[in-house]
């Protein structure tokens, strides 16, 4: 029988039940600290009310902060990036929102009309209203042709919008109308002016300014 061969082992043979555990632990903590990093990655900021807001109230940007969310890109669509949150400010809300609720813009609408102003519509004649030649961003001003004499009642109103209503047939006093932007006290004069159905509309944009009469 020859000499008895002994068998060395290898140091790293040694150590690799340790090292293996210790390699693990940093391979696990690495992989966590990459799906932490990820996660904040894909948060998102969007828009939130900083504070209760009732319904039909004009935005101010006071009124909205921004919060980090982590959501799918279905439900991202239909909010407002903190980025954009600026677009907000000045529309209306269409409904209560509670403080730190995440807002989407069918929660807003446009305002009545600029400034704060309102709103109206003139139903007229096309040959009372410049032949129909108006659009939106022009400005008008508004005669009353009364027993009294024309006086101006309206004078360099903003005109929001312009449409036919030839299609309401009977119900319509005109075959055209205006929607201006007015405040509280040109809007009981207007009303009174359509009653009386006697008024031209005059295009004045770039004119310049008159003072009203009425």
């Amino acid at each position: 029988m020859g000499p008895r061969r002994i068998r060395r082992r290898n140091p790293l043979t040694r150590l690799s039940a340790a090292h293996l555990l210790m390699l693990l632990a940093a391979v696990l903590a690495f992989a966590t600290n990459l799906v932490v990093l990820r996660d904040h990655d894909e948060t998102r900021a969007v828009v939130v009310a900083a504070v209760n807001l009732p319904a039909g109230r004009p935005v101010e940007a006071t009124h909205l902060r921004a919060v980090e969310v982590d959501v799918d890109d279905a439900v991202y669509s239909k909010l407002i990036p903190w980025e954009q949150a600026a677009v907000l400010v000045g529309q209306v809300t269409s409904h209560p929102i509670d403080e730190g609720v995440l807002i989407g813009m069918t929660d807003f609408r446009d305002p009545a009309g600029p400034a704060g102003l309102r709103s109206m519509s003139i139903p007229i004649d096309t040959e009372h209203a410049v032949g129909g030649e108006l659009a939106a961003g022009d400005r008008i001003d508004l005669i009353l042709v009364g027993d009294e004499g024309p006086r101006y009642i309206l004078a360099a109103a903003e005109v929001l919008a312009v449409s036919s209503i030839g299609e309401l047939g009977a119900l319509a006093s005109g075959d055209f109308y205006i929607v201006v932007a007015i405040d509280a006290d040109q809007a009981l004069l207007l009303a009174e002016a359509i009653r009386d159905g006697r008024i031209e509309v005059v295009r004045s944009t770039g004119a310049v300014p008159i003072e009203r009469s009425g």
